[in-house]
């Protein structure tokens, strides 16, 4: 007697997928089981570095980094051109490992709203991003002002020495930086 197609599948698959597959889904189905428990699982060996900080913080903390090209990007989760450019930084944080440069980011939330700072750890997490993260727990308007910014995303790149090379914007809409910007500047540096 032939035995059916799938069951030739089912014998050929790994049996912790099969065991997954035919445990899990159902689970899923009827609600026994939360899609997020099986994101966390997947993520629990990522250790998420994330430090609150106020703008007199921060710049100590800028200080700290001096000796290595530093990429700041300053984000929030209710910018969406923020969220989308994310997985290029997560990245570029890769491909520049080991080469002298740092990549850090600013979150720039209301700190009156702790749920939206959740969902940006939760981010974070979803994007395996290895890097240090800061979030910046003064008033957003506030913080702008310090920041000397317009909106957001915007990327500070600092040279070795510490100071301020590449202060890329979006404050002028008919010229947006994009992810190559980012890295001429920091290739740029790295040659110099």
């Amino acid at each position: 007697m032939q035995k059916p197609e799938h069951m030739v599948v089912v014998q050929n698959m790994n049996n912790t997928f099969v065991i997954k597959f035919f445990v899990l889904i159902p689970l899923l189905f009827t609600g026994l089981l939360n899609a997020n428990e099986i994101t966390d699982k997947t993520n629990q060996d990522f250790k998420l570095n994330f430090n609150t900080v106020t703008n007199e913080q921060w710049q100590q903390t800028l200080a700290g980094y001096k000796g290595t090209v530093l990429v700041v990007d300053m984000w929030a989760t209710w910018c969406i051109s923020c969220i989308e450019r994310f997985p290029h930084m997560v990245q570029m944080n890769k491909d520049f490992k080991g080469k002298g440069v740092k990549f850090v980011s600013l979150l720039l939330e209301d700190p009156e709203e702790p749920e939206a700072i959740e969902r940006a750890k939760g981010f974070l997490v979803k994007q395996q991003a290895d890097f240090e993260h800061y979030f910046m727990n003064e008033n957003l308007m506030s913080s702008f002002d310090k920041l000397d910014l317009l909106g957001i995303p915007a990327v500070f790149i600092y040279g070795a020495d510490g100071e301020l090379i590449h202060r890329l914007t979006g404050d002028n809409p008919n010229k947006q930086f994009t992810e190559k910007d980012i890295e001429n500047a920091v290739n740029e540096l790295l040659e110099n």
